[in-house]
């Protein structure tokens, strides 16, 4: 017996739908990270830095929403590999953080593939969809952690 795919996936609970898209995204996200020589967690950091500029360790770390141990060890492979560089005293957790040319550069690769990606995801959807879902988007993660995504505040 075939199983309607189209009908089992119109019963998921919505949970298993959400993850069935993330998964779907990664899957195409992280061979475009990899080929650009960057690691998951890094083109998040060097978005940030291009936003904002440089900022304090902690600031990118709470921007990230990324903890404090893995983000200090992230940073290091990203300063060994030239993509930004850290100011700091004794303390690396109060280091000043600032994108490299190298960075910008991998930021602006991974960044073309990654509009490529969301092209895909959102084919078929008309600019108001489109909208509408980065509204949702915004307003779901708000409902789960009573807060904005931070990215707003870091353009200004």
């Amino acid at each position: 017996m075939l199983i309607n795919l189209r009908a089992l996936i119109m019963k998921l609970p919505f949970h298993l739908l959400v993850l069935k898209a993330y998964h779907a995204q990664r899957n195409r996200i992280r061979p475009a990270i990899y080929e650009v020589g960057l690691s998951p967690g890094q083109p998040k950091i060097l978005y940030v830095l291009i936003l904002h500029g440089p900022c304090m360790q902690k600031e990118l770390a709470a921007a990230c929403e990324i903890d404090p141990a893995t983000i200090s060890r992230i940073l290091g492979n990203m300063e060994s590999a030239g993509l930004i560089e850290r100011e700091s005293g004794k303390d690396k957790r109060a280091a000043r953080v600032q994108i490299t040319e190298k960075g910008r550069q991998a930021h602006a690769a991974v960044k073309t593939r990654f509009d490529q990606i969301v092209e895909d995801s959102l084919q078929g959807f008309s600019v108001n969809e489109r909208a509408q879902f980065v509204d949702y988007l915004n307003r779901m993660y708000h409902n789960l952690t009573g807060h904005g995504m931070g990215w707003e505040e870091m353009t200004r």
